[in-house]
């Protein structure tokens, strides 16, 4: 092509240039010059394009594998693209998809390594957005054939890629199925494509698209150890197994803990302390040489952003989340926070869709890597605080009435526990959360009376302490804390311990509350289980006496209180040889706990 004569702005002659292979020229020089773009109908099409026409393959612009690939089958995704099973390479399309960081982009560079010679042209795209993926293509044409713009050469590829058969074209993380959609629909019949994504559409959008979808979890554990002790260089399996704990088998963070080991001469459980005491510089520091935006602190920023503009309920949801156990969150606990129940079940949808959480069964399941970014994110927003009472007073709302004496809600107290757990488990040792406070009491009263009195102790007393601190010693919520505490202690037959808590606390009672509060008449009650246990029997039972006369007056004679010091003053009168007395009270306790209970309730039985 020869260019246009012009004037030379310097006076001089008229001059041509002739050019050739370029995608435009420029000419003239200071300020003055004139752009002129190529025309690309003289190049040939892509179906007759010399460059193109018997390619010398492999062609490909694979990213490096990696040296340490375990617990992945590369022959899975060889299946999803199997087609007729004949060898030949036909129209077939299929997706990868799973958590960030779970393996699926490495998955698939494994495979295309290991399928090379199959393919002629193999070509990868980072297809994140739009633009990205225009690039992409238009990167293909100018490995085949030099165009003249950015749209030409995306269409030229496009016409490359639907004459010819047998390659392989990978469209990786892919964050909205609707930029790739018509792609799919002009080029899938003529090779390979490959997906890879944080979305799950379900079965149904998968089979519309024509991807066979393949859904990536996190490792096994043995595959896990495997990874850790090949990057670091470790032999320590138990270290390793610890560590592979602490990161739920994600890959990402396994690799990058395994490579800043390594690098930094730790071992495992340094690192794990570095994790626990620093969570943002272990999450963010991978050593020399690696990717910084392949972190576990950044890598779900873009899905997280991505929901938030979406949803502010679904971002509400992961923020609760992220203080509970990891598994088995019941849906319901989650409703209250919509203004309608579907407003809560399509934030889920959403959730589930970019792979933040797993649903199952009326369950939600979150990795606790995504809740540790979660909850470090909401701490540098200043919005952790807020989002941590939410979660309270959604389980506050969750648990059953009566641990004790609630048989029907004990399945559900056995569902919420972990969680309730999980969450005083985040609690500052400074904290002033009410309803944590109540929680934790309510949690240790259903342990205590499922026979795990260890753990209820424990609990009681740091429920205890914290009462103390905020409230004080005689607050009523405090006072009923120490009445708890010494029903565990004789529980567990501390009894010395229980009598003193018990007198002080029925002392501060009969002063705060007064003397025929139904707390006050509990904890004489309790006192006097106690003086029974240690065989101070006369004592114990004036005592039941006159805290029974005064629970039929305000209580009435069939409140479950009353029922229960019925029952334990006969067994005072039993003690001490009273059988007749015994006899006739255990009989009338028992008819009436029958009828008011039920004949199945523990009391009756």
């Amino acid at each position: 092509m020869t260019a246009a004569n012009e004037p030379d702005p310097r006076g001089g002659a008229n001059r041509s240039a002739s050019v050739s292979g370029s995608h435009g020229v420029q000419i003239g020089n200071q300020n003055q010059q004139t752009n002129l773009a190529l025309d690309p109908s003289a190049l040939p099409p892509p179906q007759r394009s010399p460059e193109s026409a018997a390619l010398q393959g492999p062609i490909h612009n694979l990213p490096p594998k990696s040296g340490v690939f375990v617990g992945r089958e590369i022959e899975d995704v060889g299946r999803l693209l199997a087609g007729s099973g004949t060898g030949a390479v036909v129209g077939q399309a299929a997706a990868v998809h799973g958590l960030g960081g779970i393996g699926k982009s490495e998955l698939v560079t494994q495979y295309a390594h290991a399928n090379l010679n199959r393919y002629p042209l193999v070509w990868w795209i980072t297809a994140d957005n739009p633009e990205n993926l225009s690039l992409g293509l238009a990167a293909l044409t100018r490995r085949l054939h030099v165009m003249a713009t950015l749209a030409d050469a995306e269409e030229w590829a496009i016409g490359w890629l639907q004459s010819h058969n047998g390659w392989l074209l990978i469209l990786d993380n892919v964050e909205d199925i609707g930029h790739i959609r018509n792609l799919l629909g002009l080029v899938g019949s003529t090779g390979h494509v490959l997906v890879t994504t944080r979305r799950n559409l379900g079965d149904g959008q998968w089979t519309r698209l024509g991807l066979r979808p393949l859904s990536l979890g996190v490792l096994d554990r043995a595959a896990s150890i495997e990874l850790l002790t090949r990057l670091a260089g470790s032999d320590d399996v138990d270290g390793a197994d610890r560590l592979a704990t602490d990161l739920g088998d994600l890959p990402l963070a396994l690799d990058q803990a395994g490579v800043f080991i390594s690098q930094l001469g730790l071992d495992f459980d340094e690192y794990r302390a570095l994790l626990a005491d620093s969570f943002e510089s272990a999450a963010r520091d991978i050593g020399e040489g690696s990717d910084a935006e392949r972190t576990i602190a950044t890598v779900w920023q873009v899905t997280m952003n991505a929901v938030t503009e979406r949803s502010q309920l679904a971002a509400q949801i992961l923020d609760v989340l992220a203080w509970l156990a990891p598994d088995d969150v019941p849906e319901d606990l989650l409703a209250p926070l919509g203004s309608e129940p579907l407003d809560t079940v399509r934030a889920l949808s959403l959730l589930s869709s970019y792979s933040m959480i797993i649903r199952a069964g009326g369950m939600v399941g979150v990795h606790r890597l995504v809740q540790a970014v979660t909850r470090h994110q909401a701490g540098v927003a200043g919005s952790a605080e807020s989002s941590f009472e939410l979660a309270t007073d959604l389980l506050a709302a969750g648990i059953p009435d009566d641990p004790i004496n609630g048989v029907a809600g004990w399945p559900r107290w056995a569902l919420l526990l972990p969680h309730i757990d999980s969450a005083l488990a985040c609690l500052a040792g400074d904290h002033a959360n009410e309803p944590a406070m109540l929680l934790g009491d309510r949690a240790a009263t259903f342990r205590q009376f499922q026979g795990r009195l260890r753990e209820a102790i424990g609990l009681f007393e740091t429920v205890l302490a914290d009462r103390r601190r905020v409230l004080g010693e005689e607050h009523p919520s405090t006072l009923t804390s120490r009445n708890n505490l010494a029903l565990a202690y004789e529980s567990v037959g501390r009894l010395e311990e229980a009598i003193d808590l018990f007198e002080s606390v029925l002392a501060d009672q009969q002063r705060v509350l007064g003397e025929e509060h139904p707390s006050t008449l509990a904890s004489r009650n309790n006192l006097a289980a106690s003086y029974q246990a240690v065989g101070r029997l006369v004592e114990a039972i004036d005592l039941y006496e006159s805290v029974l006369a005064d629970q039929r007056r305000v209580l009435g004679e069939e409140h479950p209180f009353t029922l229960a010091s019925r029952n334990n003053l006969a067994a005072s009168y039993q003690a001490v040889g009273r059988l007749v007395e015994a006899i006739d009270l255990y009989e009338s306790v028992l008819v009436d706990r029958r009828r008011v209970l039920g004949e199945e309730h523990p009391d009756t039985l």
